[in-house]
């Protein structure tokens, strides 16, 4: 071809970035933004994103392969029910076949009345008629504040004005400075009045209360409240002058300030702002300054904090109350709504829409947490349209630093923690429902439970492989994990307990003449050693006074796994000796990190305590017991210094707890062969001697007996109480519960 020729078959210009979905499907990218030609063409515009990190396709683990395997048999096995019971059914009727619900896309069009136009054109203008209330909503009312109000309670037909809610600022970007070290105090708003909210009554200098909220923002607070915008709402409230109103922003309010430092003052160096008595005036104060007439989300967080406080101290009535405040105003204030076209129609902004949305997520994960903990009903705000956290890669960008801990800085990646931990807490949520329900009365079929069980354990998995490799916890990156990602992946880690830990002694059998079953075992063992990892992680990183009070619930689930696998070693006629001294070892590192967030948390010390009541004056004299029948030592490793094998305490002997007179009747061998899962008592407290919540009678007869059955550890989860603890026998004679 002669020089100077024009090649007609020349290459296109290359793009300077493609986005997430055509390099992630290797396809050609014209890098128009902020939506490239090929996502506009195959209609992906709300997926296109300019994020310089694509998550690599990650192979698939072989523990995920194991779900799904079982799966696959759960499925078949589900069938192979379903077709018995269609060829026993003789009628034509098969009404009283309990089917699965089908979705409106599965059913017919006679069951959806296509065939009748006169109905559905009645329905429709029935429809239209009941509807009107919630077609005209009003938002935003001047007299009523910020709110999104839904039903009935607000109507008109007249549009609605947008009411500017933000001061007018000099500088929007401005906020609070925090003067923690490595920052000039020059710049920190020196004349900002920063303590006008707080109670008189409590001497904290500025450096104190900041360096608590510091602390607050890296390691308990991490989920609910976005720092930077925290920070932002709070220069803009407290830098107007007291004689003027102060405005009402969407991530300040002084319920809430009051409310973060009366829980997180327990990280502050100072003793005196760590006493209970001091923080009871923050309690006080964000409790004076609830204003029902004026909610916001902001209020929501403030109630969860101030719950949280009760919840430490043991209080469980006034934090349940509290609590079911905070999910109630979630409800009333309708923030499960898609606002998104309101965003739209500008009367609301993107801003206070995510915020609502944060807030809703943040009582969702809370209740749903709390409700497989403690086995009862998932109560908190109901899911109908309610989007997903939204992800903002530029707040996630912001860098995360904690010196201490030496390091190096990393983005804190917290909106994008916060979406993974919602998408974990709807799969828990199914987990409540499976756990909560094995009560004996229930009696639900087998092949149904092990559907359910195969199903989320592969939604477990799923979520597990579709993390985004920022957030995963490697061997190369887990030495500079920051505090985020570790919580992140011990809720992950304690589902895997909560789901399988109900079948723990449940004997394993074949599907399909193929291999066995979920081996629950193994699963919880994997989980609970897992969370043992995580935990060493967070101690050589951060140590366990800084740990968030939600990972002592975690750390005790981790233990009473370890404790079953102590007695399954003992309950075979060959014992287990390398497992019975692991197991032993592993319960007593848990009793530990639990002691040493004990002077943090009065729970976690609580939870410590109890631990080792359960292991010193329960579970060895069993094993013991069981080892001295077959002529075998008690493991030295096991036995605490200063005691002997079946001593306990201050050195007295509990030889009644080696020979129990006779078991109580819920007793259930936890080497039963043959033992029903469904037969199980989950009320651990009514198997215990000297039970608090017993009756009367039922207290005196259960002081008589001495001695202590086999132990079923199965009752632990999800009813075990950690408010209150059993009775103990005390040096000076006194008997009264261990931590009243």
């Amino acid at each position: 071809m002669p020089k100077g020729s024009a090649n007609s078959r020349s290459r296109a210009p290359y793009a300077t970035q493609a986005c997430t979905i055509c390099r992630t499907k290797k396809t050609k990218c014209n890098g128009v933004k902020p939506v490239c030609g090929a996502c506009a063409a195959t209609g992906r515009d709300n997926e296109c994103s300019w994020g310089r990190d694509v998550a690599p396709k990650k192979p698939r683990t072989e523990a995920h392969f194991e779900a799904l395997r079982k799966r696959a048999d759960s499925l078949q096995a589900y069938v192979d029910l379903l077709e018995g019971i269609l060829a026993k059914c003789i009628c034509q009727d098969a009404s009283h076949l309990q089917f699965r619900p089908q979705g409106p896309e599965e059913q017919s069009g006679e069951e959806r009345g296509d065939s009748d136009a006169d109905v559905l054109e009645s329905d429709e203008e029935i429809t239209q008629e009941l509807t009107v209330p919630t077609r005209h909503l009003k938002l935003d009312d001047p007299t009523d504040g910020p709110l999104l109000h839904g039903g009935f309670f607000k109507v008109g037909n007249s549009p609605h004005k947008k009411v500017s809610r933000l001061p007018a600022v000099v500088d929007p970007n401005a906020s609070y400075v925090l003067q923690v070290e490595g920052v000039d105090v020059s710049q920190s708003h020196l004349d900002i009045d920063w303590s006008r909210h707080l109670p008189p009554e409590v001497a904290i200098e500025r450096r104190e209360h900041d360096q608590i909220l510091d602390l607050s923002f890296k390691f308990h607070t991490m989920f609910p409240i976005i720092p930077s915008l925290y920070l932002r709402d709070m220069y803009r409230a407290l830098s107007v002058p007291r004689s003027e109103e102060p405005p009402t922003t969407p991530h300040y309010s002084p319920m809430l300030h009051n409310a973060i430092l009366a829980i997180s003052s327990v990280f502050s160096d100072n003793p005196y702002l760590r006493e209970p008595r001091t923080r009871l005036y923050f309690i006080q104060t964000a409790q004076a300054c609830f204003d029902f007439k004026n909610p916001n989300p902001s209020m929501v967080h403030a109630l969860v904090f101030i719950a949280s406080f009760y919840t430490d101290s043991g209080e469980r009535v006034p934090a349940e109350l509290y609590f079911g405040m905070s999910t109630r105003l979630c409800i009333a204030l309708d923030l499960g709504i898609d606002a998104t076209q309101s965003v739209k129609e500008g009367r609301i902004t993107h801003d206070e829409m995510t915020g609502r949305n944060r807030a809703y997520w943040s009582v969702f994960i809370l209740d749903v947490t709390w409700s497989l903990y403690w086995g009862r009903d998932f109560t908190g705000p109901p899911r109908r349209n309610t989007p997903m956290p939204f992800v903002d890669s530029d707040i996630d960008q912001i860098l995360w630093y904690h010196a201490p801990a030496k390091i190096p800085p990393q983005a804190n990646c917290l909106t994008l923690i916060f979406s993974e931990t919602a998408a974990l807490s709807v799969i828990i949520c199914q987990i409540a429902e499976v756990v909560n329900n094995l009560a004996p009365s229930a009696r639900p079929n087998i092949i149904q439970l092990a559907e359910n069980v195969t199903r989320i354990d592969l939604e477990l998995n799923s979520w597990k492989s579709h993390l985004p490799p920022q957030l995963n916890i490697t061997l190369v990156n887990r030495a500079s994990s920051t505090p985020h990602r570790i919580v992140l992946h011990l809720g992950y880690w304690w589902c895997f307990i909560a789901l399988h830990r109900p079948f723990f002694n449940r004997r394993t059998q074949p599907i399909q003449h193929s291999d066995p079953e979920v081996d629950h075992v193994k699963l919880c063992t994997r989980a609970a050693e897992n969370v043992l990892e995580l935990l060493d992680t967070w101690r050589d990183l951060y140590g366990m006074r800084l740990a968030p009070v939600k990972m002592s619930g975690m750390i005790f689930s981790a233990a009473t796994v370890f404790l079953l696998r102590a007695l399954q070693a003992t309950a075979s006629s060959r014992i287990a000796h390398g497992v019975l001294n692991t197991a032993f070892m592993q319960v007593e590192t848990c009793i530990r990190y639990l002691h040493e967030m004990g002077t943090t948390w009065v729970s976690a010390m609580r939870s410590g305590d109890m631990l080792q009541v359960i292991l010193n004056d329960k579970l060895k004299p069993v094993i013991a017991r069981r080892m001295a029948e077959r002529g075998e030592p008690f493991p030295t490793a096991a036995t605490p210094p200063g005691e002997t094998p079946g001593v306990s305490g201050a050195g007295a002997p509990h030889e009644a707890n080696l020979m129990p007179t006779e078991p109580p009747p819920s007793y259930i061998p936890s080497y039963a062969p043959d033992w029903d899962p469904l037969s199980l008592d989950f009320d651990f407290l009514a198997q215990m001697p000297n039970n608090p919540f017993a009756s009367n009678a039922e207290s005196s007869q259960s002081r008589s007996q001495t001695g202590f059955s086999e132990l079923d550890m199965n009752g632990f989860f999800p009813t075990f109480d950690t408010f209150r603890g059993p009775e103990h026998d005390y040096s000076d004679g006194s008997r009264r519960t261990l931590f009243s």
